[in-house]
């Protein structure tokens, strides 16, 4: 019996150390902000990206140059299809001329060059549209470090563009002096045209 109280003596003793030094345990102290960690306040500049892809010089020569490579490939496409209208009128006049299968055969390779032609048309857009991509690219690559300079110039810790803003306040918006700036660092761009993937 003895025995069994002081068993029952310790386990109490155990218990309730635990729980006091679980109770006496320190709780966690919130560290404090470091001063260099805290967000600078913002200080805002708005650009009109929409207006200066349009209006620069060197937006306007990208299309310049594309308009007179599509000018290019339009006669050649048409060149292609009058051929093809004249071929399927010259097909139809023969028809009763010819045996059934050089008929056939014809008219299967008259698809064929319908096909080539339609394969050209497509490959030719890619060319452009690619073409156009690669030159905007470069255009965007100019205005990206001239809107960061100018940033820096005038303290701004942020840019936003003009079309994501619901009112904007005149002096905050920077797209006329970006764009001079622009305008004098690149008045033109080379559009290279890749070599058409063959059909």
């Amino acid at each position: 019996m003895l025995q069994k109280n002081r068993l029952l003596l310790l386990s109490l003793c155990f218990v309730l150390t635990g729980g006091l030094a679980y109770a006496a345990a320190p709780a966690p102290v919130a560290t404090p902000v470091d001063a260099k960690s805290k967000l600078p306040a913002p200080v805002i500049a708005i650009i009109d990206v929409q207006r200066i892809l349009e209006e620069s010089l060197a937006a306007k020569n990208v299309q310049k140059q594309l308009e007179s490579q599509r000018a290019k490939f339009q006669t050649q496409i048409e060149a292609e299809e009058n051929g093809l209208r004249q071929a399927e009128q010259e097909l139809g006049k023969s028809h009763d001329q010819l045996a059934a299968d050089v008929y056939a055969d014809r008219e299967q390779q008259l698809r064929q060059r319908f096909l080539t032609v339609e394969r050209h048309v497509q490959a030719r857009r890619k060319v452009l549209d690619q073409a156009f991509t690669d030159s905007m690219n470069a255009v965007r690559a100019s205005l990206l470090e001239i809107v960061d300079t100018v940033a820096h110039e005038h303290g701004a810790n942020l840019v936003l563009v003009k079309q994501q803003a619901l009112w904007v306040d005149k002096p905050l918006d920077v797209t006329d002096e970006v764009l001079g700036r622009l305008n004098a660092k690149l008045p033109q761009v080379t559009v290279k045209m890749a070599p058409e993937d063959k059909p």
